[in-house]
């Protein structure tokens, strides 16, 4: 029995979805946990799958969500806040107390190959969550997951797609990034829970298949659309005021541009600045570059800018 979790969230669904299409795992060997105690998966209601509530800010229904399961999908949770690591320590003393042997557990690419230090904010929790997880005595497996590459317009000074006609974008630094389609990731992935007993005590890094800068991104925007943009990069502190002084960003969410700047800072230190065969090996398939994607990720209608979880 394995038990998946965040599988409303857009990375988790995909993989639940390609474990059913592809019948990677008997739908009787799945459970969902869920805050909400149930499925907006069509496949997984067709299914029978079941479905137990579990939330990560209340333990004591983790513990009985995972309960008989062999292993845990653990999505980390959707924000960058302080909160994350603390949710995802309540996941894992959940486990460990409902006597599940492994868990799976969603990282991101930042942080160079070994991913065990980054400048980025938004890698602190999962290298916290990692560090913690293989000191847990439970079994473990790390997915590095790439930068989506939907979320390019939020590395690209939180570009609005909607808008016509000559602009900026301002950011701290730059570098090469690997971005992949969020599509592609998922599959991946859920081959790599489908058979997570080949993975244990190893991390897979699920690169892109190509290295962009953010700047690269931008051009191939202007390209594409005909906008023009002026692209620039004038450090963390003139970033973070440039975009306080026009209000890029609500004003509850203004405080975490320092966090924003940092992503950019990693890139120019090369934390992502690498490639790996991974995604394309599981995916049997070259995965989906920028280009390919470019009539839906330079589109509103297509790729709304996704600031929700920025706090």
């Amino acid at each position: 029995m394995i038990v998946l979790t965040g599988t409303s969230g857009g990375l988790a669904s995909v993989v639940l979805d390609t474990i059913l299409d592809q019948n990677l795992i008997p739908a009787s060997s799945i459970r969902i946990s869920s805050s909400s105690s149930r499925t907006t998966s069509t496949n997984a209601k067709a299914a029978g799958i079941e479905v137990r509530h579990g939330d990560m800010a209340k333990p004591e229904t983790l513990v009985q969500s995972f309960a008989g399961a062999d292993a845990v999908f653990l999505v980390s949770y959707p924000s960058v806040g302080e909160e994350r690591f603390k949710l995802h320590k309540n996941a894992i003393d959940a486990a460990k107390k409902a006597g599940v042997e492994h868990i799976i557990y969603t990282s991101l690419t930042f942080g160079g190959v070994d991913g065990e230090h980054s400048t980025a904010g938004v890698m602190n929790a999962h290298i916290q969550t990692v560090q913690y997880l293989k000191a847990s005595g439970i079994s473990w497996t790390i997915v590095r997951e790439a930068t989506y590459a939907h979320l390019w317009n939020n590395f690209a000074g939180f570009l609005k797609l909607d808008k016509t006609g000559d602009c900026d974008v301002v950011v701290s630094h730059d570098g090469l990034n690997s971005w992949a389609s969020r599509q592609d990731l998922g599959e991946a992935t859920a081959k790599i829970v489908a058979r997570w007993q080949d993975y244990v005590g190893k991390t897979i890094s699920l690169t892109g298949p190509r290295l962009l800068t953010v700047e690269d991104i931008v051009k191939t925007y202007a390209k594409h659309t005909g906008r023009r943009v002026n692209f620039r990069v004038v450090g963390p502190a003139a970033a973070i005021e440039y975009h306080k002084q026009h209000k890029t960003l609500p004003p509850e969410q203004e405080d975490f541009l320092s966090n924003w700047a940092s992503w950019h800072v990693s890139l120019a230190n090369g934390e992502a600045a690498y490639l790996d065969p991974a995604l394309e090996q599981l995916l049997g398939r070259k995965p989906k570059d920028i280009e390919d994607m470019a009539d839906i990720l330079f589109k509103a209608e297509t790729n709304i800018l996704d600031t929700k979880d920025l706090i």
